[in-house]
């Protein structure tokens, strides 16, 4: 559960980053204004936390033996780490689609 909001703030800090790569590859590239690359990235990133945290949820729970604190580990578990490994890979399609590679 510690590294699912260590994972999401890297991944956060990451994205502009990704994007100066983007910003400034060489040419010829498709154009990307910046709200629309924020806006898809915070869907990306939203969606994958909601399937995360679905399935974090129901892989914790699922014991018998489970407390009734189960959810957290999906909450502030799974659902970080899905919607960091989403951003991460988004931002870096992206940069690479920029590169030619």
């Amino acid at each position: 559960m510690s590294i699912g909001p260590i994972a999401l703030l890297a991944a956060l800090i990451a994205v502009p980053i990704y994007y100066l790569n983007y910003h400034f590859a060489p040419e010829p590239k498709k154009k990307l204004s910046l709200l629309r690359y924020v806006l898809i990235t915070l869907g990306v990133g939203a969606l994958a936390y909601v399937i995360g945290t679905i399935l974090g949820i129901s892989a914790a729970c699922s014991s018998e033996s489970s407390g009734n604190l189960c959810g957290l580990a999906g909450v502030f578990g799974v659902g970080p780490l899905m919607s960091a490994m989403a951003i991460f890979f988004y931002a870096h399609s992206w940069s690479r689609k920029a590169r030619g590679r």
